[in-house]
Parts: C-alpha cells; sequence; structure tokens
C-alpha cells in the first residue's frame, strides 16, 4: 500500500528528509498506529496510469500551444502591429502565414522569428489533433461515466475525459466531500476559539480536475439559468461580483452532481427531459456518436 504524506505530520512536516529518515518514521507509524487509521493513497491500475498520462499530455501541449502563440503575437505588437486578431493568430495557420508574408517579407530577422514560431505552433496543434483522439477513445472505452459527465452543462470532451481518468466510476468516494478534499476544492480554514475564518481553496489535491472543472463552470457561468446549476450560478453572479469565486462555487456543485449520476448510473435529467436529440446533438459536436446507442440503457 501507499500512503500519502501529506496527512502524515511526523513526515510533510519534518526538515530533514532522507530515505532512511523517513523509513524509521514509517515503521513507528506502522507499529503505534492502527492500519486502519493509515492514510492510504489508492495505487491506480495501468489503465489508468496511462489515461491520466494522456491528460496530462494534453495539459502540457495547451500550454504550449499559449506559449507560443503569445510570444508570435508579441513579435507583431514590438513592430507596431497591434490590430491583428489574436484568436484568428491561434486558431489559423492560414492566416499566421499570410500575415507574416504581408507583414514582415522586409524584414529578414523578425521574418526568420516569425516562421520558426509558427512552425512550432503548428507541430504542437498537429500534436494536440493527434491527442484529442486519444481523448475520446478515454470517453469511448468508459460510455457509462462519459455519458453522465457530459450530460451537465458546460462539461465537454476533455472536461469529461480528465474526470473519467481521475474520478473513475467514483467508488473509492462514498462523500462528495471526499472528492472536493481530492481535487483541493475545499477552502483553508483557520479556527482559534469562537473564530472561524474560511479562506480560498486549498489547491492542494489533484490539479487536473480542479483545472478541467474550474474550465467547465467558466463556460457554464455563461449560460442562461434553465437548470438548477445554471441557476444555482446565476444567483452567485448576482451575490458575487468575483467571477473567479462564483466560478468555484459552481465548479463544486457540478462536481457533486457528477459524483451523484455515477453513484446511481444516471444522466443529468434536465438535459433529457426533453428527450435525446439536445444530448444527441451535444455527442455529435464533439464526435462522439458511438456513444448514443448506450443513451437508451439509462
Amino acid at each position: 500500500m501507499v500512503l500519502n504524506p501529506a496527512h502524515l505530520r511526523i513526515i510533510w512536516d519534518s526538515q530533514k528528509k532522507n530515505d532512511k529518515a523517513d523509513a524509521m518514521k514509517i515503521a513507528c507509524i506502522a507499529r503505534d498506529m492502527r492500519p486502519e487509521a493509515w492514510p492510504r493513497v489508492t495505487v491506480p491500475s495501468e489503465k489508468e496510469q496511462s489515461e491520466r498520462s494522456v491528460i496530462m499530455h494534453w495539459i502540457f501541449l495547451r500550454k504550449q500551444e499559449t506559449m507560443l502563440c503569445n510570444r508570435f503575437f508579441a513579435l507583431f505588437n514590438s513592430l507596431g502591429y497591434q490590430e491583428i486578431d489574436k484568436s484568428r493568430l491561434k486558431k489559423d495557420s492560414d492566416f499566421r502565414i499570410q500575415t507574416i508574408n504581408d507583414l514582415l517579407a522586409f524584414n529578414e530577422l523578425a521574418f526568420t522569428d516569425a516562421i520558426m514560431l509558427e512552425e512550432q505552433i503548428a507541430t504542437v496543434q498537429r500534436e494536440l489533433s493527434f491527442m484529442e483522439d486519444r481523448l475520446r477513445n478515454i470517453c469511448l472505452d468508459h460510455p457509462q461515466q462519459a455519458l453522465a459527465w457530459l450530460s451537465i452543462p458546460g462539461i465537454g470532451l476533455v472536461n469529461a475525459a480528465t474526470l473519467i481518468a481521475y474520478i473513475g466510476d467514483g467508488s473509492r468516494f462514498t462523500k462528495p466531500d471526499q472528492l472536493m478534499n481530492y481535487a483541493g476544492m475545499v477552502p483553508k480554514q483557520n479556527q482559534s476559539g469562537t473564530v472561524d475564518i474560511k479562506g480560498k481553496i486549498t489547491e492542494r489535491g489533484c490539479s487536473a480536475i480542479r483545472r478541467s472543472i474550474v474550465q467547465g463552470a467558466q463556460v457554464l457561468i455563461q449560460l442562461p439559468p434553465t437548470c438548477d446549476i445554471t441557476r444555482f450560478a446565476y444567483r452567485k453572479k448576482k451575490e458575487c461580483p468575483f467571477t473567479g469565486k462564483v466560478a468555484v462555487a459552481v465548479a463544486n456543485r457540478m462536481l457533486r452532481t457528477g459524483l451523484a449520476l455515477l453513484h446511481h448510473n444516471d444522466l443529468y435529467r434536465p438535459m433529457i427531459e426533453d428527450g435525446f436529440d439536445r444530448f444527441e446533438r451535444k455527442l455529435a459536436g464533439n464526435k462522439l456518436q458511438a456513444l448514443v446507442p448506450y443513451l437508451t440503457s439509462n
């Protein structure tokens, strides 16, 4: 078994970290603490490790794409070309090449730098396209879990694949609070006497889940209030002017809802209350039509 060092204060707070010292501390824990009280970590299977590797590679590539596109745009910005559509530069390779030829043809150094950056961006985007197919395979390998997550507004292909890879069928989490803690979505707490202050979220859990569900929440809070979650988001936006706090609150609601759907092998009812047409269009938009036959079983 594997123990979680973050929950073993004798190791986490130690100023001396080496294998021998840690082994001695673990031996003391094994001697003095009941095994059922040990803070264990579930060891993922080879398939789970492979799926999580896909997710981490996707996240790495997206960060690389953003960094390269920012450098590409900054090159033009430094030369006085500030009216270029940044979002189109990121999405359209032909537009990038045309922009280079139109604006930098007489600047040899800048032209060379821009061509090199464009090639790097194109390479990363080809890899992202390949990885997107692998994300779909994760969803197709876990149809019931994929349908449960995708039935929630704001959840798309990347979000669903990430949540499947790290949460699985949800059986590891008997209570929603366990999942919130695993994702690092619980608030820091400073309590002393009658003072009980709750701060920002701990961010000490699974960063992939946290990143994915918060991004999904940021999409969801832009939707009209047509179901329980979007109405909750609408109320939170009226109560709090800070979009980040609203997104975290909505993300928590989405995770709790998703875990309940996994436990009950169900779909988010507002998505299918008028039939499966709306859900089928969402699946088609994510190129997951192969999941449609599984809808009837829910």
